[in-house]
């Protein structure tokens, strides 16, 4: 009788936790009055992979990035290695980051580690590996629904690129009608015409340095080189371009915004779904509108960016934030209206920003730019905290940490990852759920389970009584998500009446210690922790 009894009883038990289990499914997945999960959703909605323009892009120094072959530099089959960490194929399991896409540095062979002097714009550098390598690349992101973007340099070629060579060969001898015309000379020196061709009274244009002379954009027989370039790329199956410099293409000869027109639509013409994001450095927003003109889909927020950025300064005024991106993306659609804002919060040629800024700091920022509507470009290490320990540009590019008890060989010219890392490498922050890595993680999944997040508008921003925290929501053709960021130190309730009967899709916490802190949501009012920020969905 008592084996009967116990048995009864253990049925019942069982059948309570059960329903149990039940009841905390369906607040998960939203759709009631109260919605208070304690575990974030994004650990149990799923996604389908992008098929679109619309990416998380994540940014890979090669040389940098995973040495193969024990050379001291990072190279393609290297990262080929890794790439099961960028992506490993499925958008709803593993320990991968999430991004589905990637934007490779210049690879092309270069006297220079940077290899933004390009000398030959059909091959692989050597010290990245060949290309049947790189075609082996693209195949294996391909397979994983990663799309890939190489860093293309058309402003300035490296001073040992064939053409450069024979045009000063035929400077030399007083013939400026050959080679010549790919380049800009001129025999009077200034501002311009800087570098001197040695053995002539000739000079000739280079912007940033004099092993980089600029191409003449204007000539046909250069335009005539880059769609021949362009497509020998695009038949290797790269979905688009970085275009490094583009704020540089309008000189004496030439019309940038004219120039940058002709490209896209030329590419166009072999790729229509091709890909292109420009870098135009500029504190004037009206060249970043009038670039946009061109049609090209995307340009760096560079107003939004590092230290000096609005993704910074909203920790001390997140509503003026909402407002000026908002404003900002509105005005990019006005001039192109299929414009794809892309932001950032650090690149190549900035001080990383776990150099600046503490973790969670970091973590907001993150969440921030990522939660932010267009395509979003995380540089290599940033989701761990690599630091910049120097001044020079190869202290902003050294190598990634994957073990900090066992850390890489690779130098970037003569620089180690000695100490760049304090925060662990990858696989100490994969075994730390409170780590940045695991935040950056969350919030590569919530933009794939909320697609609205990269393709909607921002059409409505919060009235909240607090400045501490701002609200707006994103539009995409009807499907309406909200975001609320809470910047502040305490915990804040908010009401939420811009979209109905709002769901909880997932959140980043961006206190040094996060685990078992969730936002709680009953009705329309909204229980945010300090430092968070939530992803609400509409239920119509």
């Amino acid at each position: 009788m008592k084996k009967l009894l116990a048995l009864l009883l253990a049925v019942a038990m069982l059948t309570g936790m059960l329903a149990a289990c039940g009841e905390q499914k369906t607040e998960n997945k939203g759709g009631s009055d109260t919605n208070t999960a304690s575990g974030n959703p994004v650990d149990t909605l799923t996604a389908e992979k992008s098929t679109d323009k619309y990416r998380s892009y994540y940014q890979v120094w090669i040389g940098a990035f995973h040495d193969s072959n024990n050379d001291a530099i990072g190279d393609l089959p290297g990262l080929i290695e890794k790439l099961d960490y960028i992506n490993d194929g499925d958008p709803n399991a593993g320990d991968d980051l999430g991004a589905d896409g990637i934007w490779l540095s210049p690879m092309m062979p270069s006297s220079t580690y940077h290899k933004y002097n390009v000398e030959d714009y059909y091959n692989i550098d050597p010290s990245f590996g060949t290309l049947d390598d790189f075609d082996k690349l693209i195949k294996a992101c391909h397979d994983r629904g990663v799309n890939v973007i190489i860093d293309l340099v058309v402003n300035h070629a490296g001073a040992g690129h064939e053409y450069f060579q024979k045009a000063c060969e035929e400077i030399r001898k007083g013939k400026t009608d050959g080679y010549a015309k790919y380049f800009n000379f001129s025999k009077t020196q200034d501002a311009v015409y800087q570098h001197p061709v040695s053995g002539s009274d000739y000079y000739y244009q280079g912007d940033f340095w004099d092993q980089m002379p600029d191409w003449n954009l204007n000539y046909d027989g250069t335009r005539k080189y880059f769609e021949d370039v362009v497509k020998f790329w695009l038949d290797r199956g790269v979905d688009g371009f970085r275009l490094d410099a583009v704020k540089y293409f309008d000189d004496d000869n030439t019309d940038g915004t004219e120039f940058m027109k002709w490209f896209y639509d030329m590419a166009k013409g072999y790729k229509k779904d091709v890909y292109m994001v420009g870098e135009d450095w500029t504190d004037v927003t009206s060249d970043i509108y009038e670039m946009y003109e061109t049609g090209i889909d995307s340009l760096f927020n560079f107003k939004f960016a590092n230290n000096s950025g609005e993704y910074l300064k909203a920790g001390s005024a997140v509503g003026e934030f909402a407002k000026k991106l908002q404003k900002y993306d509105n005005n990019i659609k006005e001039h192109n209206k299929n414009a794809i804002n892309a932001n950032f919060l650090s690149n190549h040629d900035m001080n990383r920003l776990a150099s600046m800024i503490y973790t969670d700091e970091n973590k907001l920022d993150a969440a921030l730019y990522m939660l932010s509507p267009g395509n979003s470009f995380t540089y290599y290490g940033e989701e761990i905290g690599i630091e910049t320990e120097g001044s020079d540009d190869k202290y902003k590019r050294t190598a990634m940490v994957w073990d900090s008890d066992n850390l890489p060989g690779i130098k970037t010219e003569g620089v180690s990852a000695e100490d760049t890392a304090p925060l662990g490498g990858v696989k100490q922050q994969l075994a730390d759920k409170n780590s940045l890595l695991n935040t950056y993680r969350t919030l590569f999944k919530l933009r794939l389970q909320n697609p609205e997040i990269a393709r909607g508008d921002i059409t409505e921003l919060a009235a909240f009584n607090d400045s501490d925290c701002a609200g707006y929501v994103i539009d995409d053709d009807g499907s309406r998500v909200m975001i609320v960021h809470n910047v502040s130190d305490k915990e804040m309730e908010l009401t939420i009446d811009l979209i109905k009967s709002p769901e909880l899709r997932g959140w980043t916490v961006a206190q040094e210690k996060s685990e078992g802190i969730a936002p709680t949501l009953e009705g329309d009012s909204l229980k945010l922790p300090a430092k968070t920020s939530v992803v609400l969905k509409e239920n119509k």
